[in-house]
């Protein structure tokens, strides 16, 4: 009964059951989806008081990604990327840029222990230039999806000349509870090759998606576990939670 209920859903849509790690299905080809990511984030920004003063408050930072996605072929998934940002405090909200990417599954599903599918993507925003490579693994065992995202990023910031190298995995565990709703947990790790002396910035929290034919959502609740317990710094870009919600619609 699952497994026919996924089949019918995936010639509509393509859920995903974790808000940051892929799995290996990719859309139908000819076929089109569109996401909306919305990312919230509480960081600590300064804000001036009425004696001329300032201190830290705690502010909102969002980012929201609209993507569409088109099937190319059975195996090729091609998805572009609307990026705006707004940076906490007064801060507007803005347009950043745009990013393409491309996810493409080798083998068929099932023929080796783990579903691999190969993943590359280009963003160009206003200050920098962004390139990322991933290893998608994933597997589904029966109502259970487990999945992995091997991640590597390259960000020049043309503006000053710097490229920062970045490595961001994740590792998330899926239990369907009906052909509807699937619960949850989801790991994922951003961490910078430098001297900078920035931490390994690393979230774990609970997931959930609910899918209703073409339409589908998926959320993520990630406290930042290695500063439990620390007073949020100013300027640190990555709060002591995170949330993303991700909708879905197959056309």
């Amino acid at each position: 009964m699952i497994t026919t209920s996924l089949l019918a859903l995936s010639l509509m849509a393509n859920p995903r059951p974790f808000p940051f790690s892929y799995t290996y299905p990719t859309v139908a080809p000819g076929h089109l989806e569109v996401e909306q990511y919305v990312d919230l984030i509480p960081i600590r920004v300064e804000e001036e008081l009425p004696d001329g003063t300032r201190e830290g408050i705690i502010s909102p930072r969002f980012q929201l990604q609209t993507e569409l996605e088109l099937g190319l072929t059975e195996k090729l998934e091609l998805g572009f990327y609307l990026v705006f940002e707004q940076g906490g405090g007064d801060a507007p909200l803005v347009f950043r840029g745009v990013k393409q990417r491309l996810r493409y599954r080798l083998f068929e599903q099932g023929e080796l222990p783990v579903d691999i599918a190969l993943y590359g993507e280009v963003a160009q925003y206003s200050d920098e230039l962004e390139f990322e490579q991933k290893i998608l693994l994933s597997r589904r065992f029966g109502p259970v999806i487990v999945a992995a995202n091997i991640s590597f990023e390259q960000e020049w910031y043309f503006n000053e000349d710097e490229l920062e190298l970045i490595y961001n995995p994740t590792l998330g565990v899926s239990y369907e509870l009906s052909p509807h709703i699937s619960l949850g947990l989801e790991s994922w790790v951003r961490f910078r090759f430098d001297t900078s002396g920035r931490p390994m910035r690393t979230y774990l929290g609970p997931v959930l998606m609910a899918q209703k034919g073409e339409y589908w959502a998926s959320v993520g609740g990630y406290v930042r576990m290695d500063t439990l317990g620390d007073t949020l710094a100013v300027g640190e870009n990555y709060g002591p939670f995170y949330l993303r919600i991700l909708l879905g619609i197959g056309l």
